[in-house]
């Protein structure tokens, strides 16, 4: 085993150091709420799960989630047939900037990760299963997750009263065509909310790395997605993960990863290990402040950098 509790214990000492750096999501007014001194690490290995800090603290799963809605997407399309409605390319702007969908060269999403990318593969999704969608993101989150979720309706309804920027980039989308006209706005929308509001600790974050990391078996030898979903969903948050931050993140930490405005931070690697971790201030990009710097020295200490 590379994890032991004792050097859990001193990335989290690390983190610590820096729980005053950054500022929670204040733009969703529900997750202003949020204790900021919150932290904790979750690791998985060789069936063995070690936890330090606020492990069993629910949060929203906010962006992390987006990770989820491309697997769900790619069990129903083939990754090219997704690509002629959301790119696979970087973004060099804020996850949820209207500029970058306004100035795209194909006219699309730059990435399933930004906010107008995750939209609309949710529409997608909705075309598939109608009233059913957030039934069906429910039932494959709770699989990567680890036990059965659910999702804050407090914090949905406060998404959707403060929806204003994502409200321009669907109505973008839809005037440049790339939906079409009939898509039924509001009810992709409170599904994209309700998704992004699923309730999650770093124990089932890291329940969710773990997946990713195995070729998509779970801790109980259950196939959540196929080898090469696992694949495909690595290879996008090495490069599309932590924003347009993602490029310095690879160079800091050098692991795949998905961060969330909620605090955590999901990882990903070929190891057949889960970790994650958790902190409620973000820095400017939108990752979590401590929880970038307890990675980076989780990374140098245990060599986890791919690169």
């Amino acid at each position: 085993m590379i994890y032991s509790e004792e050097i859990l214990n001193e990335a989290l000492n690390i983190g610590r150091k820096y729980l005053h750096e950054g500022a929670v999501a204040d733009y969703i007014p529900e997750l202003a709420k949020v204790d900021p001194n919150k932290i904790a690490i979750t690791t998985i290995e060789d069936g063995n799960t070690i936890s330090v800090g606020d492990s069993k603290n629910k949060f929203s799963i906010q962006s992390i989630v987006k990770v989820i809605l491309y697997a769900i997407a790619m069990e129903n399309y083939k990754v090219s047939e997704l690509k002629k409605y959301v790119g696979v390319r970087p973004s060099a702007k804020p996850f949820n900037s209207v500029i970058e969908l306004e100035l795209s060269e194909k006219k699309i999403p730059v990435n399933p990760f930004i906010n107008a990318g995750a939209i609309i593969i949710v529409a997608i999704l909705y075309n598939v299963y109608r009233e059913k969608t957030f039934e069906v993101i429910l039932k494959k989150a709770s699989e990567f997750l680890g036990e059965d979720v659910d999702y804050s309706r407090e914090i949905a309804q406060s998404e959707k009263e403060s929806s204003f920027t994502n409200r321009t980039l669907i109505y973008l989308m839809l005037a440049k065509g790339i939906l079409p006209s009939d898509t039924k706005v509001e009810e992709v929308l409170d599904t994209y909310f309700k998704a992004c509001s699923i309730l999650v600790n770093t124990e089932n974050l890291a329940h969710m790395s773990y997946v990713i990391s195995n070729s998509g078996i779970d801790t109980n030898g259950n196939k959540v997605i196929t080898a090469k979903e696992a694949k495909v969903l690595r290879s996008l948050m090495a490069t599309c993960g932590t924003y347009d931050y993602s490029g310095d993140f690879a160079i800091r930490v050098g692991v795949p990863a998905k961060s969330g405005v909620g605090g955590g931070i999901v990882t990903a690697s070929k190891s057949k290990r889960g970790l994650a971790v958790y902190s409620p201030r973000l820095d400017s990009h939108g990752n979590s402040y401590s929880g970038v710097r307890m990675l980076e020295y989780l990374s140098e200490n245990l060599d986890l950098s791919i690169y």
